[in-house]
């Protein structure tokens, strides 16, 4: 069991602060961070500009072309989220502005549900190009083939359709030089970038992995985004470890306890 929390103690060596090897967050994988952001900035960018295509496309086709309000709304939240990334070095913002991002993000993926009438969970699928994606099944709940591919805005996979969501922490991974190994990565991803939470910590056991994380900040209330994608806490976390660990993830169970101070999640890997 091994846990990162915000604010860890360093060593001091020679009169300077050091940290004794960072497994989780601490002093090293800062810097690893901080080093990376300036090569990382551009692709930040450019993904911020992407956003903000497509989602400028998406409201003009379905305003003009297919009549749908909740589509063309849709489109215009993704437009005004890539406008934010394209205009924001990610690197320096502070975690409580990255939550309220990731926050406002959910309301979009809400009204793509609806609209497509989305109700079963989704499956967290790492694609080549390093990124994750949420294949949601429009026909029964069974997962996609190994290795599948997300072309368009509805894919086919073993003979069965899925919906590709980007999910909320998507943007997360351009600027982030993540820790080789799950535990690690989604700790840097949900304490310390993200600002989630307080502390994390992981067990993997066969084909799961057990998430508990401390103090969760998160707050939304969309129904169909918390059955599809999951909690932002529970998201997060499904994108980095199926980033890292390469393999397809599914949230198979989250739960609060301890009056709300306390998150579990249970990931199965696939």
């Amino acid at each position: 069991m091994l846990e990162a929390t915000k604010g860890a103690p360093s060593t001091q060596e020679g009169g300077q602060g050091k940290a004794a090897s960072p497994r989780y967050g601490g002093p090293q994988s800062h810097d690893n961070t901080r080093r990376s952001s300036k090569g990382g900035e551009g692709s930040g960018y450019l993904y911020g500009y992407a956003l903000t295509a497509v989602g400028a496309l998406t409201a003009l086709f379905f305003w003009f072309v297919a009549g749908s309000v909740p589509m063309t709304a849709l489109g215009i939240g993704i437009a005004v989220l890539g406008s934010s990334v394209a205009i924001t070095p990610l690197s320096p913002v502070p975690p409580a502005n990255v939550r309220r991002m990731l926050e406002s993000s959910v309301l979009n993926i809400e009204a793509l549900l609806e609209e497509m009438d989305v109700r079963s969970r989704g499956y967290y699928v790492p694609q080549p190009d390093g990124e994750v994606q949420v294949f949601a099944p429009l026909d029964g709940e069974a997962p996609p083939a190994p290795g599948a591919k997300a072309e368009g805005f509805v894919t086919s996979s073993d003979g069965r359709r899925y919906l590709i969501i980007f999910p909320p922490g998507s943007f997360l991974m351009k600027n982030a030089e993540l820790p080789a190994d799950a535990e690690g990565a989604l700790s840097e991803l949900i304490v310390d970038t993200a600002g989630l939470a307080d502390s994390a910590r992981a067990i993997e056991d066969g084909g799961r992995i057990t998430v508990e994380v401390s103090s969760p900040k998160a707050k939304i209330s969309a129904g169909r985004v918390r059955r599809t994608v999951g909690s932002l806490e529970a998201s997060v976390a499904a994108t980095a470890v199926a980033a890292v660990m390469k393999k397809t993830i599914r949230i198979a169970f989250e739960e609060e306890y301890n009056a709300g101070r306390k998150k579990r999640i249970i990931l199965e890997l696939y």
